[in-house]
């Protein structure tokens, strides 16, 4: 009983802690600031996107896809509104649109992930070494990156059904190709998140990492993100006014917001990241001598 009392103590002191590092490092106002660059980037990245997709012979078809995958990742109205700015914009010049779409997309979103890194060295305390040009090319290539890692789950989840249900049709069990895909959809996407949020926690910060310092954040990042989405739909579907309130405009709101929480989650465990690690650090200290 003294035990888990000891460690609930623990646990407490420590949500403590962490609720002063958030409001010291202004998270709130950072994921502001990222939701903000986070929607400068996605309209000219899915403009990019959906203009390599449609030339392929099925492209169409593979563009319509790729809109429908927005539903599972963002909130329904978000995602609905994303796709009817897309789809307006794109008849009106696909060549014009399509070099400065992946300049304006990579440009937008290194932003976004530049306010991530910066808010994630201010969480471990470190003041940036790095000159300007620096931070921007490794915010641009921490984009890349977590761009590839993200159209690489696209591909999957577009060529796998078909793939799956060629191999399950050899097996004479066709009719359970749409429940294996339910069934792995959520351990993919935690898996992706997860091996996405390591990266970033282990890149972005001036520090020297050990694994076990970048686990527990990307582990609790991840878990947040995923219930924050699923409660953030939740509220929209049973509670929400956003229509009455901000009108035609209410899908970029929603956007925003989603983009916000998402951004304010990601910060949420480099946080926990940063207190653990200092935590340990206090607990390895050596004792000074008295005088």
């Amino acid at each position: 009983m003294r035990i888990l009392i000891r460690r609930l103590k623990r646990a407490w002191l420590f949500l403590v802690r962490l609720q002063r590092e958030i409001a010291h490092d202004d998270c709130m106002g950072m994921a502001a600031q990222i939701a903000f660059y986070n929607v400068l980037g996605l309209f000219p990245l899915m403009i990019f996107l959906l203009n390599i997709v449609g030339l392929f012979p099925v492209g169409r078809a593979l563009q319509t896809e790729l809109l429908r995958e927005l539903g599972t990742q963002m909130p329904p109205e978000a995602a609905n509104y994303v796709a009817e700015t897309v789809l307006g914009l794109l008849p009106a010049g696909n060549q014009g649109l399509f070099g400065l779409g992946l300049v304006a997309s990579l440009w937008g979103a290194s932003m976004a992930t530049g306010a991530l890194i910066t808010t994630i060295n201010r969480a471990y305390n470190i003041r940036p070494r790095r000159n300007l040009f620096k931070q921007k090319i490794l915010s641009i290539w921490l984009t890349l990156v977590l761009a590839v890692l993200w159209m690489l789950a696209f591909v999957i989840v577009l060529v796998g059904p078909r793939v799956t249900q060629g191999v399950f049709e050899m097996l004479n069990i066709a009719s359970e190709t749409n429940t294996f895909w339910t069934s792995v959809r959520l351990p993919m996407a935690f898996g992706l998140t997860l091996v996405s949020l390591s990266i970033l926690y282990y890149i972005a910060p001036e520090a020297k990492q050990r694994f076990r310092w970048i686990l527990p954040g990307a582990v609790t990042g991840t878990l947040l993100w995923m219930g924050a989405s699923s409660g953030f739909r939740y509220f929209l579907r049973n509670f929400s006014s956003y229509d009455m309130t901000y009108g035609s405009i209410a899908g970029l709101v929603i956007l925003m917001v989603w983009f916000w929480l998402s951004g304010l989650v990601f910060l949420l465990g480099a946080e926990v990241n940063s207190l653990m690690k200092r935590i340990d650090e206090e607990f390895h200290q050596p004792l000074r001598p008295r005088r």
